[in-house]
């Protein structure tokens, strides 16, 4: 997860001169009332098509936490539930 968080992150990428994970491209479209607006592509948000950026983000995390619920006990020797602390420390 903290490689995660490091590869999204823009002064980290900068400092380490690591290309960006993600390509989006930014528009702006004319809308009805002569106004603009950006609009980006693909959407940072989630959307129905299950294709922007959180709803990848949150596919990631889902399987790292998947797979962490396939591990049987702790990996370590301390102690508490395994799976719990996982999901609270999330």
């Amino acid at each position: 997860m903290k490689y995660l968080a490091d590869q999204i992150n823009i002064k980290y990428n900068a400092i380490h001169g690591n290309p960006p994970i993600f390509e989006i491209r930014v528009d702006l479209e004319d809308l009805e009332n002569g106004k603009r607006t950006v609009v980006f592509d693909p959407t940072i948000q989630s959307n129905h098509r299950e294709n922007g950026i959180r709803d990848i983000l949150q596919k990631i995390i889902d399987d790292f936490i998947s797979i962490a619920i396939q591990i049987p006990g702790r990996i370590d020797t301390g102690s508490g539930d395994y799976l719990v602390e996982i999901k609270d420390q999330f």
